[in-house]
């Protein structure tokens, strides 16, 4: 059924499988090129993620500090991503 209750448990579901993601991209046997940013990215993610279930819960000021934190790693993908571009 298209209830609240199901979508908070599809996006914890999202969540839990994102900072697991995320979790991997921070300890990478091996270093990866992009790993910083998609790492920055994964966190965004989460962050999104973390504030779309808060709204769903009707959580609304901590949704905002959620959405404020996505907005601040992407911020850090994007200076990395024009760092990079400027060495270029």
């Amino acid at each position: 059924m298209n209830t609240s209750t199901e979508a908070v448990r599809l996006l914890q579901e999202s969540l839990a499988a994102a900072r697991q993601a995320q979790q991997v991209i921070n300890n990478l046997m091996i270093e990866h090129e992009y790993q910083d940013v998609a790492g920055a990215i994964a966190a965004a993610a989460v962050s999104l993620l973390e504030s779309a279930s808060s709204l769903m819960q009707s959580q609304d000021e901590i949704a905002l500090d959620q959405l404020n934190t996505a907005e601040d790693f992407l911020d850090v993908v994007w200076d990395i991503i024009d760092s990079e571009t400027e060495e270029d």
